[in-house]
């Protein structure tokens, strides 16, 4: 699995990129409006196809770039089913494996920053990363 941490330092909002080695098929997980162009940039230097834009909530202090990137490269939505979010491809739910090429997503529902809001475990089988959107955030915590 290839892993990449994108800070959108304005915001202070981390990207996660997380792409099958195997097939190409890629993630990023909160995608940053501010940071499209630089996202895509990435993706073609790598080799990958983005495949899922994943985000763990919707909130006044995450502007994400799902949209403008499921414009740019035909990649799919994927969010918290319970928000019912139109633009949505996808539905993740806790207890419900999402799975990007060979790589497999654990959503777990951790409501408090909003009420929807989850994070997001893969196990590489070599390491466990949690992807806790504004829940946990680097060395502080998160707030409503």
């Amino acid at each position: 699995m290839l892993f990449r941490q994108l800070l959108e330092p304005d915001s202070c909002t981390y990207t996660y990129l997380l792409g099958c080695q195997e097939t190409g098929a890629t993630v990023l997980i909160d995608p940053v409006l501010d940071t499209v162009e630089r996202d895509l940039k990435l993706l073609q230097q790598l080799g990958l196809k983005l495949t899922y834009t994943l985000d763990t909530h919707v909130h006044a202090d995450h502007l994400t770039g799902a949209a403008r990137l499921k414009s740019l490269t035909g990649s799919r939505i994927a969010f918290p089913a319970m928000d019912k979010l139109h633009c949505a491809d996808a539905g993740i739910e806790e207890g419900r494996i999402f799975r990007v090429g060979n790589i497999d997503i654990h959503p777990l529902f951790t409501p408090g920053h909003t009420s929807h809001h989850h994070a997001y475990l893969v196990d590489n089988g070599t390491h466990q990363m949690l992807f806790s959107g504004d829940a946990l955030l680097i060395e502080a915590c998160g707030r409503n």
